[in-house]
């Protein structure tokens, strides 16, 4: 019976550890916000990332492809965009319309989304896609 119980134990520190120690990446918000792309973590425990770094990228998803970025800004002592009044903006013609991107920000976790920029009735909006999905429907 100890041997069982301590089975037991040992295994669900290994698993506790294993999922702790594990960098997942996190969803990052994306909104529009006056013709450009406002993008926070929503996370009030951001902090920078290396050398006081945030890193912002965004490439167009196609899964039979090496990804590529098609955007990138590196931000040093820049103010952490955790909620919108913070965000870090990414001008909006930068990316194709009904096209998936993926916009990845690097501040000391990595956060994400997949998003479609569409026109809709004479205005822009942004979709966000589920991931795996490489279509904006």
């Amino acid at each position: 019976m100890k041997s069982k119980y301590y089975q037991l134990l040992i295994m669900s520190i290994l698993a506790i550890t294993t999922i702790g120690c594990n960098p997942q990446s996190k969803d990052l918000k994306v909104i529009l916000k006056q013709n450009n792309l406002c993008v926070f973590t929503d996370n009030p425990k951001t902090k920078y990332g290396f050398e006081n770094s945030i890193l912002i990228s965004t490439g167009k998803v196609d899964y039979s492809k090496e990804f590529t970025s098609n955007y990138e800004q590196l931000y040093k002592n820049g103010m952490l965009p955790i909620d919108e009044s913070t965000c870090i903006k990414i001008p909006v013609n930068v990316l194709e319309r009904n096209v998936v991107y993926k916009i990845t920000l690097e501040t000391n976790k990595i956060y994400h989304a997949d998003v479609c920029v569409i026109d809709k009735e004479n205005h822009v909006e942004v979709k966000h896609i589920e991931a795996g999905k490489s279509t904006c429907d």
